[in-house]
């Protein structure tokens, strides 16, 4: 309840500010080829007011600027479509703040994670899967960017994984992993700590990667219980333990950097806090985000 009310006070403050390069797709009606997506831009309304308003794949696609750094920014779990645009609205003031807008391009990207099962157990679980799954459809989108485009891709907690099955993916796409310089942040990471190690769930994806920043948090409640989904108990999650580094080479080691994150979080698994967080570590953020 509090974290609704907090969505609700942002997103009234941040109304009257002028809006930069954001954009927001939602996959919930996608096909694979990526038809049927819902694509918005914000925009200000009598140069006052922030709106979403209705937009093609295609009017993004032809206005992308490969020097420009694109941020993508996926959520996690229990996230429904309007509140997804609404996170869109409070990060882009957050970034507003600190970067000028000609600086980069945001996307929030938005996948089916609305509870719907009865079971928490079950329904957490399915949504694991079904984050992995949606790999496919933003794999799709980078493969229609232009050539040399920067791209930095933010997940939190299943939206980490998200980020992670897309690296994989590319990992068996020379044309793709050729084409695009690609970064990468994992905010309260909800997968398992050994992901990353070469015989780990997205072993490849490091390879695809320029770099990769993780927020650890040994304090975050809601990881604690991760270890449970596994039937018989199973790995800490990367968001709380960070990342294994078993059987990687010393270069590919030095692609990952971890930072404490649990003196700012405590115990919250938020995702407007922890996005809000990344952009107080602003060194890392230009680093990881903005390719400076």
């Amino acid at each position: 309840m509090q974290h609704l009310v907090l969505i609700l006070i942002l997103s009234i403050f941040v109304s009257g500010v002028r809006a930069g390069d954001t954009w927001f797709i939602d996959t919930r009606s996608a096909t694979t080829e990526l038809e049927h997506l819902t694509v918005k831009k914000l925009d200000n309304k009598n140069q006052s007011v922030q709106v979403w308003r209705s937009a093609a794949l295609e009017e993004f696609q032809e206005t992308h600027v490969p020097q420009k750094p694109l941020v993508i920014v996926i959520h996690g779990n229990w996230t429904s479509s309007a509140n997804a645009l609404s996170y869109g609205k409070i990060f882009d003031r957050f970034l507003e703040k600190n970067e000028k807008s000609e600086n980069y391009r945001f996307l929030i990207w938005s996948w089916p994670s609305e509870r719907i099962l009865c079971g928490i157990r079950k329904d957490i679980l399915t949504k694991a899967r079904r984050a992995d799954e949606q790999a496919d459809y933003l794999v799709s989108f980078l493969q229609k960017l232009k050539p040399n485009s920067k791209v930095s891709l933010i997940g939190f907690s299943f939206g980490a994984g998200l980020v992670c099955n897309t690296l994989q993916l590319l990992a068996d796409t020379k044309e793709i992993h050729n084409k695009l310089s690609i970064r990468s942040i994992l905010l309260a990471g909800a997968l398992d700590s050994g992901a990353l190690t070469p015989n780990g769930r997205y072993g490849q994806a490091l390879s695809v990667t320029e770099k990769m920043l993780i927020h650890v948090n040994p304090d975050d409640a809601a990881l604690c219980f991760y270890p449970l989904l596994g039937r018989l108990g199973g790995s800490q999650a990367i968001g709380k333990k960070g990342a294994l580094v078993n059987g990687l080479s010393k270069k590919t080691q030095q692609k990952i950097k971890s930072v404490n994150v649990a003196p700012q979080l405590g115990t919250e698994h938020a995702f407007v806090t922890s996005f809000q967080t990344l952009i107080t570590y602003e060194k890392d953020f230009r680093q990881y985000a903005l390719f400076e």
